[in-house]
């Protein structure tokens, strides 16, 4: 009975006892498995061929020098990138050749490997190594990237294949063909304006300052001809400046439409033939000019509408021309010198309808003037006789019957005028500004009768009143604004510091 209980008992631990050496076997079974540990620097290749990578070689240009004197080595580098590269094909078991990329043959063998589908862009320095690193013969494995580095860009090198698997490079064989890759102009930068149309490229051109425009006319025959369309040259400042001789006919040749030559040096300017230009607005104001050169250049301006010759000198012939344009709206005289009764009249004859006149400071004879209020035209609107001594009251009268539609006139310094003369403006009924600076013949009391003129709104009277008879005059007067303005500006092409412009009109794009 004891017998049988104890056998009872070890069948009941015999499981237990099956279970704990089953699992005594595990812990020696895995005890013996080798470990890896991402700290050990040690290289162990079992290790490494049971995760599936194989030993990769330090140094590629030792593997070159091995490879050319152990074939066996060699095949192991070829398997070892087999096995670190999933996209290199096994040479055994090669797969049919894909319609994207080409093969290049290196010599009569079976043997093929692909061309790199890298751009000639990027592997460029790598041919330039290529070429002067590498020795003249030497093997090249068969799916190593530099065999296909060598298979595609490696340009007039011999090739012959090996029976190890590897081609060996040599200069007594064909030579590769490969892509000459891009064309010189490619290289040097291809012309993106050659692809535009003329008006594409004007439409650049007009946004270009005009010294710039000049140099773009030397590149080509075609930026030339594109560069000189009159649409660019409409507008021309050239004021304080130094033209050189015959410089002036270039400039007209471009046919500008304003032309500002204010305070410049004007060279020699004498042609042959006569070839009216598009000028309209000329400023040639307080500019060294000779009376040939300004009469040629106002024989080819016959389409001038505003005109400035101020301080200059002006000939029989030059006021002649003067007064063949006869769409001249706007002139202004001021300080010219040499005016006389034949040249006035021919200029205010001819230009019939001026509406702005500056004729100041020209110091005038009592005839000439004379033949100026009897030659005005009805149409003007704007008239400066400042600084003219001999202007009288009669010429006063004369002038208001001759030129009833006057917006703004100017008197200043007119030394002879008196009370007549004031009295003689009253039936200017659309008269705005008024200047009479510097009338000293005038009482200051016959001011007050400016009331019944309507439409003044601006008096000038510099000079002739103290502070005290002013303040009286401007209560008497509320509606008019008294010596708000101390130069005029009748015709004048610059007021002020504005310099980039003339008569309103911008000299520069």
């Amino acid at each position: 009975m004891n017998t049988s209980a104890a056998e009872d008992d070890c069948n009941s631990l015999s499981p237990i006892v099956d279970n704990e050496s089953l699992r005594k076997k595990i812990r020696l079974d895995t005890s013996t498995r080798k470990t890896w540990n991402l700290l050990d620097r040690s290289t162990n290749t079992d290790v490494l061929q049971e995760m599936g990578v194989s030993l990769l070689e330090p140094d590629e240009n030792e593997l070159l020098c091995e490879a050319t004197t152990s074939p066996a080595k060699s095949l192991k580098r070829k398997h070892d990138i087999e096995n670190v590269n999933p996209n290199i094909n096994s040479v055994t078991s090669p797969k049919p050749p894909s319609p994207k990329y080409a093969r290049t043959k290196f010599s009569p063998s079976p043997s093929t490997s692909r061309i790199s589908p890298w751009s000639t862009e990027k592997a460029r320095p790598l041919q330039e190594i290529f070429e002067t690193s590498v020795p003249n013969e030497y093997l090249v494995e068969e799916e190593t990237p530099l065999s296909q580095i060598g298979g595609e860009y490696h340009t007039g090198t011999k090739c012959s294949a090996t029976s190890t698997g590897g081609r060996k490079l040599s200069d007594t064989h064909n030579p590769i063909k490969s892509d000459p890759g891009p064309s010189n102009s490619d290289s040097l930068g291809s012309d993106t304006f050659r692809t535009l149309s003329d008006e594409v490229i004007l439409g650049v051109f007009k946004w270009l300052p005009k010294r710039t425009l000049a140099h773009c006319m030397l590149v080509c025959k075609r930026w030339h001809r594109v560069a000189c369309d009159e649409t660019l040259w409409q507008r021309l400042d050239l004021g304080n400046k130094t033209l050189s001789k015959d410089s002036i006919g270039r400039i007209l040749s471009r046919k500008p439409i304003i032309l500002r030559l204010a305070s410049s040096e004007v060279g020699e300017w004498r042609p042959q033939t006569l070839s009216p230009t598009r000028v309209q607005y000329l400023d040639l104001s307080m500019c060294a000019i000779d009376c040939l050169t300004l009469e040629s250049l106002l024989e080819h301006c016959p389409m001038l509408r505003k005109l400035s010759v101020e301080n200059l000198r002006l000939s029989g012939r030059a006021m002649v021309l003067i007064g063949k344009c006869k769409y001249m709206e706007t002139l202004n005289l001021t300080m010219c010198q040499d005016i006389n009764e034949e040249g006035a009249k021919t200029i205010l004859k001819g230009c019939s309808g001026l509406q702005s006149l500056n004729i100041s400071w020209c110091n005038l004879s009592a005839d000439t003037l004379d033949v100026i209020v009897e030659s005005l035209p009805q149409k003007l609107q704007r008239l400066n006789f400042s600084g003219a001594r001999q202007m009288t009251n009669e010429m006063v009268a004369s002038l208001v019957e001759q030129c009833p539609r006057l917006l703004e006139l100017d008197l200043s310094d007119c030394s002879l005028l008196g009370r007549n003369a004031l009295i003689s403006l009253l039936p200017l009924s659309r008269l705005e500004h008024l200047a009479l600076s510097r009338c000293y013949l005038l009482p200051p009391h016959t001011l007050t009768k400016l009331s019944s003129m309507t439409a003044l709104q601006y008096l000038e009277v510099w000079g002739m009143l103290p502070t005290t008879s002013l303040n009286v005059l401007k209560s008497t007067l509320p509606a008019i604004q008294i010596n708000q303005f101390m130069f005029s500006a009748i015709a004048r092409p610059t007021v002020g510091t504005r310099r980039t412009s003339i008569w309103g009109l911008r000299t520069r794009d």
